[in-house]
């Protein structure tokens, strides 16, 4: 298992310069390097094996292709850091850990959460939390209330949930620790939802993800664990390729050098494409098979 935390460029590479960059490639993972099992066509022996994940806390099942983990494996042999970045739950992340492959970091709760593989305790899943970033996300309270009932937790993201519950919204936080989401159900519509958004308070970030709304600490953010991390290994963001699909992606998608998405999961998304064209790569292929065009691509890009 690699060091935590993660080593420096530095004692990486020696102290010589590089003649290249060192880069990373950041992943989201449903839409991204994981996929609805209904969007795959089965498989033959010549064509490789399809993971199936069990159901997370809201029902969601993913699909990842092992040609898709042999294909972040080569990257990473290349020296090329791998980061897992998505919005899910803290359970859903430790849930999938056995189906995601081997990465440098993994972030999860749309970039609340940041853990490292490797502990000093041999345990059958090795991983360690950022404990500095963790501590600096406290509109979400301190991580020993994680087990506390939402109704029971300090901070300003919770306060926030408990007017959003009075007012009658529809609110998942099962399995969240430094994020939550909101619905457009029981009576409220999706431009209900749109309207919500004037209303966050300050220190509060939201996004749209997976049709809902998410909010978190403003201190937290895909964007903010990204920086950090560039920061931590040694990258600058115009070193970095994000694969992604969704609104929550966006943000992080402007400022790195290039986004490959094998699905476009929001209107949005298509909004900044046709902004911006240049910036995006695209996959002609669905499901699985989108995410391992999109590796094949960003190893082409990195090269």
């Amino acid at each position: 298992y690699a060091a935590v935390p993660p080593p420096s460029l530095g004692s990486r590479l020696g102290s010589s310069p590089v003649s290249m960059p060192l880069r990373i490639v950041f992943s989201d993972v449903d839409g991204t390097i994981m996929h609805l099992p209904s969007e795959e066509s089965a498989p033959s022996p010549q064509e490789g094996k399809i993971l199936i994940t069990p159901p997370s806390a809201s029902g969601r099942v993913g699909a990842i292709s092992a040609k898709s983990i042999q294909q972040v494996a080569a990257l990473r042999g290349q020296g090329i850091r791998f980061v897992v970045i998505t919005g899910a739950r803290l359970s859903t992340l430790l849930m999938r850990l056995p189906y995601l492959p081997a990465s440098d970091a993994f972030v999860c709760e749309n970039g609340g959460r940041i853990f490292y593989p490797g502990s000093p305790l041999a345990t059958a899943c090795p991983m360690t939390e950022d404990e500095q970033w963790r501590a600096l996300q406290e509109a979400a309270g301190p991580v020993s209330q994680d087990t506390v009932p939402v109704a029971q937790r300090a901070g300003l993201l919770w306060q926030w949930h408990g007017q959003l519950s009075e007012q009658g919204w529809s609110l998942d936080s099962n399995g969240y620790t430094t994020s939550f989401r909101c619905h457009a159900k029981l009576g409220k519509t999706m431009e209900d939802l749109h309207t919500l958004t004037a209303r966050v308070p300050l220190g509060l970030s939201y996004s749209f993800n997976l049709g809902g709304l998410d909010f978190y600490p403003s201190s937290s953010g895909k964007v903010e664990a990204a920086q950090y991390l560039m920061q931590r290994m040694g990258a600058t963001a115009l070193d970095c390729a994000f694969m992604m699909d969704d609104d929550n992606d966006l943000a992080l998608a402007a400022v790195v050098g290039k986004a490959f998405l094998p699905t476009i999961s929001s209107e949005s998304v298509r909004t900044a494409i046709a902004l911006r064209p240049e910036h995006f790569v695209l996959a002609s292929k669905q499901g699985t098979e989108a995410t391992e065009e999109m590796l094949e691509a960003v190893s082409t890009w990195s090269s």
